[in-house]
Formats: structure tokens, sequence, C-alpha cells
């Protein structure tokens, strides 16, 4: 194919198995790897068997080492170690080893390991001008590395090094031999995409689509989370027919329907935005009760100062039509919007960490979940009091 493809433009195209191997290393090498791997992983066996044997053999071995282990692991990201030097090795036999690495490979120290593979330390090169040609590298490497293992989260790896600033580090197994490394920046890389990705997931536009991505693939990426959604607002349409008669014989409460549901979703939305962004740092721990209660604080607050001006509100509009109910109206209000604050703003605590309990993504599947339970709730409270203390009353 003639067009180039590159990193500002491969959101324009639905199948990238038609460039040239070529191309689409020069692509993948620069896109974050944890991105370039999703790529691979999504080509069709056969094509992703002729593009590895078309790489040249550094490349292909890095992509296949990654595609080895599972997505969104220390594993996948990880490339063979490019040095590797044994413990009872001298300085000189270690500046002849590193004399034989290529110039393009791009690697910062050297692992030292035991006769049994097993990571003993760096070497870190500066280190090599400071000592004689003849002492032994296990003299002085810099022992008891931090070591990870291909099976380690990336994001737990993420919040376990950040902050470390380190640019290397040795991957081991569950055996402690070393078995390739991993950059920091490549942990970055992937946490970043991570992030990124959230914001779209929570109201269902897939990580995939960008600005340039046609309005067919947009339409497939985000069309079944609409269904869905669609779904379940006839669940919150449902409570409203049940009520159907309460609201012909008292319009004003028509009025505050899409108030109620507007002011709740939005207490559970900031709720459920600190929560996913917690959990994609890994900082909720075990701080999820030490929210719920936070969070039903807040929406006690903010329901009843809410609920206070609706109540003003609606006593001022129902005396202007005459309604002798005008004070319990404005206390259903109230409470309504208190109670359905409070609960939103749990439901925003709770229902991502559930989801995750679960296996569920909780950054794509959270907020429908909020928002029906929300407007169930909110217009459901005030509807259900309008009737009993009113209609019934």
């Amino acid at each position: 194919m003639n067009m180039e493809l590159t990193k500002d433009n491969y959101h324009k195209f639905e199948d990238l198995s038609v460039f040239s191997p070529d191309q689409l290393t020069k692509f993948f090498m620069s896109i974050p790897k944890a991105q370039a791997l999703g790529f691979l992983r999504n080509f069709e066996q056969d094509f992703l068997q002729s593009y590895l044997e078309a790489c040249p053999d550094d490349i292909s071995e890095q992509w296949e080492m990654g595609l080895k282990h599972k997505k969104d692991t220390v594993g996948e990201l990880m490339q063979p170690a490019p040095l590797v030097l044994n413990e009872d090795q001298t300085i000189e036999e270690a500046i002849t080893e590193m004399k034989k690495i290529p110039k393009k490979v791009l690697f910062t120290y050297g692992m030292i390991v035991d006769s049994n593979k097993k990571v003993k330390g760096v070497l870190v090169f500066r280190d090599v001008f400071y000592h004689e040609p003849n002492e032994l590298l296990k003299d002085i490497c810099f022992k008891n590395p931090i070591c990870l293992s291909a099976e380690d989260d990336v994001l737990d790896t993420f919040m376990a090094i950040a902050g470390k600033q380190i640019p290397e580090f040795p991957v081991v197994d569950s055996e402690g031999v070393l078995i390739g490394t991993i950059r920091g920046s490549h942990v970055n890389d992937a946490h970043a995409l991570v992030l990124s990705a959230q914001s779209g997931l929570m109201v269902g536009v897939s990580a995939e689509e960008g600005l340039d991505s046609s309005w067919v693939k947009g339409m497939k990426l985000r069309g079944p989370w609409l269904l869905v959604n669609l779904a379940t607002a006839f669940v919150a349409g449902a409570v409203v027919g049940i009520y159907q008669e309460t609201i012909d014989q008292i319009v004003l409460l028509a009025m505050f329907l899409p108030i109620l549901a507007g002011q709740s979703g939005n207490t559970g939305a900031q709720a459920l935005a600190v929560l996913i962004r917690e959990m994609t740092l890994g900082d909720i721990g075990t701080k999820v009760m030490k929210q719920l209660v936070k969070e039903a604080i807040l929406g006690l607050i903010h329901g009843f100062v809410t609920g206070a001006i609706c109540a003003v509100v609606m006593y001022i509009l129902a005396v202007q039509q005459d309604n002798p109910h005008a004070i319990a109206l404005s206390l259903i209000i109230l409470t309504a919007m208190t109670t359905s604050c409070i609960v939103s703003g749990l439901m925003g605590a709770f229902v991502p960490v559930t989801l995750k309990k679960l296996g569920a993504d909780p950054a794509a599947a959270s907020s429908i979940f909020l928002t029906t339970g929300t407007d169930v709730v909110s217009m459901g409270l005030m509807l259900a009091l309008a009737t009993k203390f009113i209609i019934n009353g």
C-alpha cells in the first residue's frame, strides 16, 4: 500500500494487514509496545506468522516474547536481556561481551547471574571505568536489584516502581531465573495507555477510536453500548409509567423528574470518577468503606442543599397554581432529592468495586448501571411518596 502508516493516521484504516511488513514494523516501533502488541493480537494467525517471519530477528523475538504472555502483564512488555554476564566473569570479559552487541540495541545495565541463571545483581556501566580489568563482576555489581515477575500485572507494577527512577528491570520466573528485562518507560507507556482509555470506556467509547476514525468504525464500536443503555433506560421509563396516574393529577411533578435525575446522576458520576481514578492508580486498597461513608455524607449535604432549593421552587409554583398540597410537595421534593443523592453517591462508589470483583471492566460498565439506578431511585421515590401521601392520603 502506498499510503504511509503513522501513529497519527492509523485510525483511518480498518485493516492494517494491507500494509507491508516494513511499514508495519516502522509503525509499531513508533507507538507504545503495549499498543503494538494489541494490534498484533488482533491479526489473523496466518498473517501474524508471515509478518513475524518477515521481521528482522531481533524485532520478531521481541514480539514473540510479548505474545507468549497474558495481556497487561510484565511478561508482555519484556524483551530479551541484551547483556547477561556470569558473576565470576571479570570486567575485561564484560567489556568484550558488550562490544558484541549491535549499536542499535538499547540497554542500560548488564544482568549479573550465577551458574543457575538466577539474578545476583546488575552491572552499572560507569563502574567499569573505576575498577581494574581483572576484578570480578560479583565484587563490583549492584546487588539485590528490584526484580519483576513476568506474571505481574503491569498496573500493579507501575505502582510498585513509581518514583524509583530506574530505567531497566530484570524479569524473572517463579524460581528467580532471569528470563528478560523490561524498560521502565514501557511500564509507564502501558499505564498511560490504560488511563487514556478510561474516560472513553465510561461512556462506551472504545480505546481503538480516535479523531481520524471513520463513522462506520465509530458506529460499530459505540452502537452496542448505546443499545445496552437503551435497554436499561426502558427500566427507568417503566417506573414513570407505573405512576402515570399520579403525574396526570399533579402535573408539577413532571417538571422535577429531569431535575431529580440530573442532580442525582451527577452526584453518582462524581463519585464514580473518583473511584475509577483511584482504582486505576491502585490507591483504593482497603479504603472502600471509608469512601462509601464519605460519599454518603457528601450525598446528604449536597442533596439537602439542592433539595431545599427545589423545595422552595416547588412551593412557589404550587401556590401559584392554588395547589392545596404545596407544603407536602415541597417536603416530598426535599426528601427525594436528599435520599437519591445519598444513594447515587453510594452507587458511584460501590458499583465499580463490585464489577471489578465480578471480573467486569469497571470503566466500561459502571456508568450504565449507575445511570439506571439513579434514575429509578430518584424518579421512583418522588412519585411513590406523592402517590402515598397526596393521592392516597
